[in-house]
């Protein structure tokens, strides 16, 4: 943006094309970086990439913070911020611009960026950050964005991405986060067994169910089989006496009108049985 010497006003038009600008004679361009900047709170900082000689990152040492219950820890983290073209103007009249050496807002960002991650990290006990990783990284990028992003003032800051890179802890305390591990990784052992102690029970069970199914399907069979022979042997037994009955009634009909009629059946059977009867026995069959 052109700020111009004799009023010290400084103009609402961005300029974003490169190339060469007539600015008059004092007139001077306030410089803003148009690209993602990083900003970094670390213990060390080694610069593996070529950075902007007018617009490096900031780099400031881990931030002290408390957990939810008290705990003092340090955390190291870094994210990425990106400036719009309208917030330009707001942004030098609130915090100013100019060279790397005498730009107050990056100093101001600083303080943003530090009292969102103070406030985000009182929101989680210290244990949580060894559990709940995750959710306090997103967090943490939900505060910083608030924190940048200021309608009532015209500041509009876009923050695209923030790791949480390290949190140290008390030793003591970390020293009870190691026993914590401990105990939990017996805990899932435990589990574990019981997981494999459950999935052998439930496979005895299956085996002793199929096995009652089987006795259950074997005596079905079984009294069906009983059932179908003694309904052949009724069967059977009423055929044989329905036709007993009918002969009976054959033989009865015959004799039916005769004066004697049991004397004329046994005379009957008399003269049958002599008839088949085989000389060489001495019994008669009748």
């Amino acid at each position: 943006m052109k700020l111009n010497w004799h009023t010290q006003l400084i103009q609402e038009k961005v300029y974003t094309e490169p190339g060469m600008y007539f600015l008059g004679l004092g007139n001077m361009f306030i410089e803003y970086p148009s690209t993602y900047q990083t900003m970094y709170f670390i213990k060390s900082f080694t610069k593996d990439f070529v950075e902007d000689d007018a617009h490096p990152s900031i780099t400031r040492g881990p931030l002290r913070a408390r957990s939810a219950d008290g705990l003092e820890m340090i955390v190291s983290i870094s994210f990425q911020w990106q400036l719009h073209e309208k917030s330009l103007k707001p942004l030098y009249d609130i915090l100013g611009g100019g060279s790397i050496a005498v730009s107050l807002y990056r100093d101001e960002f600083v303080r943003f960026a530090k009292a969102a991650i103070v406030e985000s990290c009182a929101n989680y006990a210290a244990d949580a950050f060894f559990t709940n990783r995750n959710n306090i990284t997103l967090n943490m990028l939900e505060h910083v964005k608030k924190h940048f992003h200021r309608s009532d003032i015209g500041l509009d800051i876009m923050v695209q991405g923030l790791q949480l890179r390290e949190v140290d802890l008390p030793n003591a305390f970390d020293e009870e986060i190691i026993k914590t591990q401990e105990q939990m990784q017996e805990v899932e052992v435990a589990y574990a067994e019981r997981q494999e102690q459950r999935i052998v029970m439930e496979k005895n069970k299956m085996v002793s169910e199929l096995k009652v199914r089987q006795v259950i399907q074997e005596s079905l069979g079984a009294a069906r089989k009983t059932e179908l022979g003694n309904e052949a042997v009724v069967e059977q037994m009423l055929i044989y006496q329905a036709k007993q009955a009918t002969a009976n009634s054959e033989i009865l009909s015959r004799f039916l009108n005769d004066a004697d009629p049991y004397a004329r059946l046994f005379e009957l059977m008399e003269i049958r049985a002599l008839q088949a009867h085989n000389s060489s026995r001495l019994l008669i069959n009748l």
